[in-house]
């Protein structure tokens, strides 16, 4: 009689000790891969930080309005997504200003612009919002006019949040063609959803 408690001592042992190593091993795999996603969710933003600004639009200039509002929403999409130093948002801050025009560059003066742009950024990072993606009309659905001698394009966009109560944030971008014939941004329009 008192070989077998020993025996049942040792398969409840042994089912213990089972049941602690998966436990373990579960609890490894979840660590481990919460960290690769979040490493490779920085590695993502690095690389869209180093795409974006190692384009040098003095002599790479987008040659299309869709090409001017890809460029746009790229930096948009970095600025309200990875945590920035104040220099890595400056230096979006100038790739941007390179795709306006000069009356809206004399309009929105660089500090002016740098203290908005913090301000908003802080509010979507206090509202745990980031921007996903970004969808661009196709190109034969962009709208082409003449108002006052000069060519214009509104290119419809739309941004997706990630952690917002609105996820879809319709907008166009309104560039004009200037005298190097390079569309810059003149302003832009939101849509209702």
């Amino acid at each position: 009689m008192l070989s077998t408690p020993v025996k049942k001592k040792k398969k409840t042992s042994l089912s213990s000790t089972v049941i602690l190593v998966a436990f373990i091993l579960c609890a490894g795999l979840v660590v481990y891969f919460s960290i690769f996603k979040g490493s490779r969710a920085s590695d993502a933003g690095a690389a869209l930080y180093e795409e974006v600004t190692s384009r040098d639009l003095s002599k790479d200039y987008p040659q299309t309005p869709v090409e001017v509002a890809n460029v746009y929403c790229s930096i948009v999409k970095c600025m309200y997504t990875d945590d920035l130093t104040e220099d890595q948002l400056f230096t979006l801050c100038g790739q941007m200003r390179a795709l306006y025009s000069r009356e809206l560059l004399e309009s929105n003066p660089i500090n002016d612009m740098l203290y908005r742009l913090e301000q908003e950024i802080e509010f979507f990072k206090d509202e745990k919002v980031s921007v996903s993606s970004f969808v661009i009309e196709p190109a034969e659905d962009v709208e082409y006019n003449v108002i006052a001698d000069k060519k214009r394009a509104n290119v419809e966009f739309h941004f997706t949040l990630k952690g917002a109560k609105v996820n879809r944030l319709p907008e166009e971008i309104l560039l004009e063609e200037d005298d190097k014939r390079e569309f810059k941004i003149i302003g832009w329009r939101s849509h209702e959803s």
